[in-house]
């Protein structure tokens, strides 16, 4: 989830990198959690940060009464009023516990309260996970994920949110930062195993701009991420869908989608009622980047109209009901939609459809992916795949568990290396 703030009363500390939005640190906002602290009648000690965003910020803590660790994701207090995060799990918990795909979602193991000197917060507590899709792309040479794991978080993304829409919920912010694996049990692990394991917390000390001493809305230091890649070689390879902030029931009336503008459908963008085909959307979108090192939909800092552009570029013009309600489009389209060479530059005249598109990943180095490259049925199948769930009318693209039935996810879905029965363990 993002979000652009203002501070209406001015800027209070000094800025930090790699950390929370530390203005932030005020009445609404976070919790200034510290090292070493305790929650819940001291079951839970605080051990490492292990990341945060733009509501909330997710810790390490040891469990005392589980002899194990946890993590405990601290909402803000505005955002606490009104979540309907922990609702939403426990949703997806009760609906079928032996049902194997809700291994992709991770389960709410405890949800409590705090009152703090910024306000109420919502604390909720879940297992221990590992680095997302977006910290392993980062890291990967030429920011390309291994095949095997590409297909493999395909096949288990697809089984997980299959399971949220059978619980006739929408997810609503379906991308690389909310897919995790899932790490070992920290079990009996001694803190400095831990250490070792993710890094010792690095501190940096927090102070007002005007030098005047810290209030209790305020940590005096914030931590900096732990380093879950050194989880990497040793997690159990079951994705888990992260971030049910945005997760709402089918039955409930929404026209607003807060992830990013890349992988917002065609009705999210122009203000239209979503649903469950906008997570279809948002799924394609994001096997997209799976398998390549782009966007499917890409421009710098990108507006609604940007990517609007970039849909009919790939996928042709919109149905007429959204092509009229598209101010924007008569700037660069004809009414027939071929492009208005007038107002375009040179890179944007030539069209890329989504075949193109695709094709394009053969380009990608062999190095980077040590010599592995996608075979002719994988792109053949990725291609169906994609066009399946980008289709313009909302009840006409694929399901979540239609696409399970495809023929190229089914045999992914059944490979040693990729399938998901070979995963859970």
């Amino acid at each position: 989830m993002t979000s652009t703030r203002t501070y209406p009363h001015g800027r209070l500390y000094r800025h930090q990198e790699y950390v929370e939005d530390v203005e932030s640190y005020r009445a609404g906002g976070y919790h200034p959690v510290k090292l070493n602290e305790t929650y819940c009648q001291n079951r839970y000690r605080m051990a490492h940060k292990l990341g945060y965003g733009s509501y909330s910020t997710v810790w390490l803590a040891s469990d005392s009464v589980a002899d194990k660790y946890v993590s405990i994701k601290f909402l803000t207090a505005n955002v606490s009023k009104s979540s309907k995060e922990a609702q939403m799990l426990a949703r997806v918990a009760q609906r079928d516990c032996h049902d194997s795909d809700n291994n992709f979602v991770s389960p709410l193991l405890d949800d409590f309260t705090i009152d703090g000197p910024n306000g109420q917060h919502r604390c909720l507590v879940s297992g221990v996970l590992g680095p997302t899709l977006s910290d392993m792309k980062l890291t990967s040479i030429c920011d390309l994920l291994p095949l095997d794991i590409a297909k493999r978080a395909t096949t288990q993304l697809a089984s997980g949110l299959a399971y949220i829409h059978a619980c006739d919920m929408i997810h609503g912010d379906i991308h690389l930062k909310n897919l995790a694996w899932r790490s070992l049990d920290f079990g009996s692990w001694s803190l400095p195993q831990v250490y070792q394991s993710l890094g010792s917390p690095i501190k940096q000390v927090l102070s007002r701009i005007d030098d005047q001493p810290l209030g209790p809305e305020a940590p005096p230091y914030v931590v900096l991420p732990a380093h879950l890649l050194g989880l990497y070689t040793s997690y159990k390879a079951s994705l888990s869908i992260l971030d049910f902030g945005e997760a709402s029931l089918i039955s409930e009336s929404r026209t607003r989608w807060h992830t990013a503008l890349p992988l917002q459908a065609p009705e999210a963008l122009l203000g239209e009622p979503v649903g469950q085909p906008a997570d279809i959307w948002a799924f394609a979108c994001t096997v997209f980047e799976l398998f390549d090192n782009k966007s499917l939909f890409r421009c710098s800092m990108p507006s609604a109209d940007d990517i609007l552009f970039e849909v009919v570029d790939s996928l042709g013009r919109l149905p007429d009901h959204w092509w009229t309600k598209w101010k924007y489009r008569g700037e660069c389209y004809e009414d027939d939609g071929t492009k208005k060479v007038e107002n375009l530059t040179e890179e944007y005249l030539e069209r890329r459809p989504l075949a193109m598109r695709v094709n394009q990943m053969r380009s990608s180095p062999p190095a980077a992916r040590s010599a592995e490259q996608l075979s002719d049925d994988d792109l053949a199948g990725l291609q169906q795949l994609l066009a399946r769930c980008l289709r313009y009318k909302p009840e006409e693209r694929v399901t979540a568990q239609e696409i399970l039935n495809l023929d190229w996810i089914k045999k992914l879905r059944t490979s040693p290396s990729v399938g998901r029965q070979a995963e859970l363990l």
